[in-house]
């Protein structure tokens, strides 16, 4: 229901980020995170990369997707703008790096 909503949204505005966050927050539930991680994208690019939330959402869903190099890339554009952000080095970038090894 709630994704036929969001959907609904995206069609009448495609660049309506909250919508694309909000199917890729339940795409995530769903443990496809790799459905999640494509919608994340969307919102991170209609938000103009300014969501450190969404940046956090988009790094964590490639690390789960095994894209651990486009998490890295997103952590550190998180980063530059907000270094002080909260769990997204521990929890992503550090493991991102650790996998990639």
């Amino acid at each position: 229901m709630a994704a036929r909503l969001c959907q609904k949204c995206i069609q009448t505005d495609r660049s309506c980020n909250k919508a694309w966050e909000r199917l890729g927050h339940i795409k995530e539930k769903e443990t496809a995170y790799k459905d999640a991680a494509e919608n994340y994208e969307w919102a991170w690019k209609y938000s103009k990369e300014s969501s450190p939330a969404i940046g956090y959402k988009l790094a964590f869903n490639y690390l789960k997707a095994d894209r651990l190099v486009d998490a890295i890339d997103v952590c550190n554009k998180v980063l530059e703008k907000y270094p002080g952000y909260p769990k997204i080095r521990k929890e992503v970038l550090n493991k991102a790096r650790s996998g990639l090894r």
